[in-house]
């Protein structure tokens, strides 16, 4: 008995040993396929150019897994063949996919991997994204003509020429300079060319260098280089004198001036020369509005300006109204003895204003609406002022008729800098009551103080008979599209009756399929035959079919609520067309019609039949020509290009379905969008920008030869802060030097406590004075001259280096460097997000930084999400023609090509005039913009109205036709809206 229990016994243990040695499939290591990047976009690209990227593959999980291989769901991308291979744990392979742009139009499709990843389907495919977006190439050059004006025989002279690619692409650019005088002019972007990225602006320097008196003219030739591109041709002129006069600044800018209140500048005249000028005083010259006034103006014995003397004058604006006043022009009558000619001209430039703070609409009107049901519009709180505000105490307070309701409980609300805000209200009438009136006033705290605003708000209540409408479609189809393309399809429901109908809650339904969306459209009513169209989007992200709900409410006792049932397939295959949407932008009916294509694809191994090609929707306004014969066959590997025309018939929004009917199934479709114009104008609207900040950081050089180019910075640094002063700007300044350790071999000790080698951090480290310059600094002026004597104790420049120390890890966001014994010697503060960055050198040596321009380049732009818009580098530097500048220790080659590629102002260190050089870097630095591109091209350009803030301005900007833009002669004030109104034109959409 006991034997029978100790066999029992083993054999019960053996079965739990053996259970035990098999792990159960819960706990078995699993294999994850992990791509990257999350969506490969390879944005523009120029019709016709193949452009590379890589996907990489990755093995996150514990067990190996086997790629079989990846192909595309669109004919254009094109994945590089490979063998299958097997991925272990941890393992990574790039794979390589190309694109190439066969038409204009945005495409986007999917990269599908084959593979037994664990965490892939049943289906063993793993999908990506992919997409891109064909366009073509375009150059602007903003100005026609420079003038260097009166520039002193054996002088330099440099002025800017700005180039931008308005293009989605990147564009080849070459400058040339020919005329009678060529050999005058010069810029070291003549010769080879450079390239433009998308957007780029690149701001060319152009120099006079008279050697005969009189004047001089040339032409400037900036050219894309394609064939057939017709060059922007640029006047070049200047005259060259005998003598120099300063006069600074030479355009006096009060900025926004509240009405009633008054506003004064100074005018410095100086002789810079080594004879006495003759000088009658200043006077305002005839056709000046009385906004401006001649403060004080004095004389001077004999009437004669001695060798270095100096006068002030002093200015004043006063404006009566709101609004940019005419600029002005101040007469200097200083000249050469026994001269006539007409001494310089300062201008004077100003605008009447109020308060930064608005409301918009000043009327806020809901129109009709019927009784039991209500509307919502909005109220927006537009914060132009350069610091935050806060909105509170939103009173309702109703006049008659109807309620009017505050959407979301009063609150104190704050408006950053430059932004807005929003306040919904909602109309509900009251029966019989007719119409309603209410007011919505505000308290607006901006830091100065408190302000009121107040907005009228209307409603009627009204109403309504049936409403008779028809939808057409009744059912929306969008028929097979690749996963990860878009198709827009339009809903339009049309009042039929006689009589008005009310419409609102236009949307796509909640608990449709997320593949379907659109913009919700707000209330509005309908006249007998208008139509309300609502645009649907289906984009697909998988293999699918997908299904929605698009709905409205009208004014009907059984009909009120509209429904219309929406179906799409993601649907991959060896069959495709592209683009999927074709947007033609909106079109006045007087002008020609617009074209583009369609390509279709087939891919298969085989043909393709085509048994139908239609155009549903808003037909009448489409047409297609040109591909295959329908019905007919597509032959394997081949591709059919069909031209889409549109000539809108009427006014409005026109959006139809170009359905290509397969003899496997279900169609595809493109979708067609349009608009016809009746008007013959339109009205472009911005808002300059209402915060102007910018962060400036001057790399000095501190080596030996330096002395007099720091003397002569310090002593001329007002000329660069003018410019931030009368545009206003909250800035930040700081310097640092060249040298990166101590120096103490030259006999001659640097001071501000590192011995010349701050490293990156600002000068100077001891904190004997402030390290950041802002507007509320104390004496800002002497700070910043002080901040720029950093000694001349080093001997190894390298500039570029320290500038990258300074706005890199650990400084740039530490106080205090902890590696040194100074107390709070980081740089933490300086640097802004939302800020302009500036970055100006200034040395008679080459820089011999360790690593390539390119880095530092990229290093900058890193800093602001590759914004080109908001870097700069400019350079005082040593020139390329060292035989012009005796005094350089060496051309700053290195400099200067960083100050290129970011589009900055590059000055000689030897410069005549330190006040001029700083002041142009001063206007690249703090200048805002001046020029606003309008959305189409004007059919008359002497049509073009333009207001600013309301106010009607007739004088002081330009339409500059090779930019389609108007360009202020003077920036317009931070934070206005300015508004152009122009006959639209036949040259459709420039965007």
């Amino acid at each position: 008995m006991l034997g029978m229990r100790g066999s029992c016994l083993a054999t019960c243990l053996f079965a739990v040993l053996v259970a035990g040695c098999e792990r159960p499939s819960s706990q078995r290591a699993s294999s994850h396929l992990g791509l990257s990047p999350e969506k490969l976009e390879f944005g523009l690209s120029a019709v016709g150019i193949t452009r590379t990227k890589t996907v990489r593959l990755s093995n996150q999980g514990r067990a190996p897994l086997l790629v079989r291989g990846v192909s595309a769901t669109l004919p254009n991308v094109r994945v590089v063949p490979f063998e299958p291979f097997e991925l272990p744990s941890g393992g990574e392979r790039e794979v390589e996919v190309h694109f190439t742009a066969d038409v204009e139009g945005t495409v986007e499709g999917q990269l599908e991997v084959l593979t037994d990843a664990d965490n892939v389907g049943r289906e063993g495919v793993a999908a990506l994204g992919v997409g891109g977006q064909g366009v073509r190439a375009s150059l602007v050059v903003l100005v026609r003509a420079l003038d260097f004006g009166n520039v002193e025989t054996g002088h330099l002279e440099v002025r800017e020429l700005v180039v931008r690619n308005d293009s989605l692409v990147d564009s080849p650019v070459r400058l040339s300079i020919s005329g009678p005088d060529a050999d005058a002019f010069g810029s070291g972007a003549v010769g080879a060319p450079f390239s433009l990225r998308p957007g780029e602006q690149r701001r060319l320097s152009l120099s006079f260098l008279p050697e005969r008196l009189g004047a001089a003219e040339a032409e400037a030739h900036v050219r894309v280089e394609c064939a057939g591109c017709e060059p922007f041709v640029v006047k070049l002129s200047g005259t060259g004198i005998a003598s120099r006069l300063e006069v600074t600044p030479l355009r006096v800018d009060f900025g926004r001036v509240a009405v009633g209140s008054t506003a004064e500048e100074r005018v410095t005249v100086r002789n810079l020369g080594s004879e006495p000028l003759a000088y009658g005083g200043v006077k305002l010259l005839e056709g000046a509005r009385g906004d401006f006034h001649l403060v004080s103006a004095p004389t001077l014995p004999g009437e004669v300006l001695a060798p270095g003397a100096r006068v002030e004058v002093r200015v004043s604006f006063s404006p009566t109204s709101r609004g940019v006043v005419p600029a002005a022009l101040l007469e200097v009558d200083a000249r050469p003895l026994g001269s006539t000619r007409p001494g310089p001209k300062v201008s004077l430039v100003g605008e009447g204003g109020s308060g930064c703070v608005e409301l918009q609409p000043r009327l806020l009107d809901f129109g009709a609406v019927p009784e039991g049901l209500s509307a919502t519009r909005d109220v927006r709180a537009f914060n132009r002022c350069r610091e935050d505000v806060l909105v509170s105490e939103q009173k309702l307070t109703p006049r008659k008729g109807g309620y009017f309701l505050l959407a979301q409980a009063p609150a104190s609300l704050p408006i950053p800098a430059g932004q807005s805000l929003t306040l919904p209200i909602t109309f509900m009438p009251r029966a019989g009551a007719g119409a309603g009136e209410a007011e919505l006033s505000v308290k607006l705290l901006d830091g100065r103080g408190t302000s009121a605003e107040v907005v009228r708000l209307v409603g009627e209540g009204r109403v309504f008979p049936p409403c008779q409408y028809a939808l057409a479609p009744e059912e929306v189809s969008f028929g097979r599209v690749p996963p990860g393309s878009e198709v827009t399809l339009g809903v339009g429901l049309r009042n039929v009756g006689s009589t008005e109908c009310y419409v609102a809650g236009m949307r796509v339904a909640e608990g449709s399929d997320a593949a379907f969306s659109a913009e919700p459209m707000p209330p509005r009513v309908l006249a007998p035959g208008e139509r309300a169209l609502l645009r649907v989007r289906f984009k697909p992200e998988s293999a699918e079919l997908f299904s929605g709900l698009a709905e409205a409410w009208v004014h009907h006792p059984s009909r009120g609520h509209v429904r219309v049932s929406l179906r799409g397939e993601g649907a991959r295959g060896c069959f495709s067309v592209q683009p999927t949407r074709l947007d033609f932008g909106a079109l006045r009916l007087s002008c020609g019609p617009r074209k583009r294509e369609v390509v279709l694809y087939n891919d298969c191994a085989g043909p393709t039949r085509l048994v139908g090609l239609g155009l549903e929707g808003d037909a009448s306004d489409f047409q297609v020509s040109g591909g295959p014969s329908v019905p007919g066959e597509l032959a394997p590997g081949s591709r059919a290009t069909l031209e889409v025309t549109y000539a809108p018939q009427g006014g409005g929004d026109d959006i139809a379905a170009l359905r290509f009917e397969l003899a496997t199934g279900a169609p595809f479709s493109v979708g067609l969008e349009g608009r016809g114009l009746l008007q013959d104008e339109k009205t472009d609207t911005f808002t300059q920008s209402a915060r102007n900040a910018v962060d400036v950081l001057f790399v000095v050089d501190n080596s030996g030869s330096m002395m007099d180019e720091q003397r002569r910075l310090g002593q001329n640094l007002a000329a660069f802060l003018s410019q931030a002063a009368a545009s206003d700007v909250d800035y930040h300044i700081a310097v640092t030097t060249t040298g990166l350790t101590r120096s103490l071999e030259m006999g001659t000790l640097c001071p501000g406590g590192a011995d010349g080698g701050e490293n990156g951090r600002f000068f100077p480290v001891d904190g004997a004075s402030p390290r950041i310059i802002t507007p509320a600094t104390p004496e800002a002026a002497s700070v910043f001259a002080h901040n720029t004597n950093v000694g001349v104790c080093h001997w190894n420049e390298q500039g570029l280096e320290a500038m990258y120390r300074a706005l890199s890890d650990p400084l740039v966001h530490q106080g205090d460097d902890p590696g040194t014994p100074w107390p709070r010697d980081g740089n933490a503060g300086f640097l802004r997000q939302d800020a302009r960055l500036a970055i100006i050198t200034v040395t008679d040596e080459e820089d011999f930084s360790p690593r390539d321009v390119g880095f530092y380049e990229t290093f900058l732009l890193g800093l602001k999400g590759n914004d080109r818009s908001q870097v700069v580098f400019s350079a005082i530097a040593g020139p390329e023609d060292l035989g012009s500048c005796p005094s350089a220790s060496g051309t700053g080659s290195r400099y200067l090509a960083l100050a290129r590629a970011t589009g900055g102002v590059v000055e000689s260190i030897c410069t005549p005039n330190w006040a001029e050089s700083l002041a142009r870097l001063s206007e690249s630095t703090f200048e805002v913009q001046r020029s606003f591109p309008l959305s189409e091209t004007p059919s008359d350009a002497s049509r073009i109205r333009v207001r600013v803030d309301g106010v009607a301005v007739t004088q002081g900007w330009v339409y500059d036709a090779r930019s389609h833009a108007v360009v202020f002669s003077l920036a317009p004030a931070p934070g206005v809206t300015v508004e152009i109104t122009y006959p639209v034109g036949c040259q459709g959409s420039l965007r």
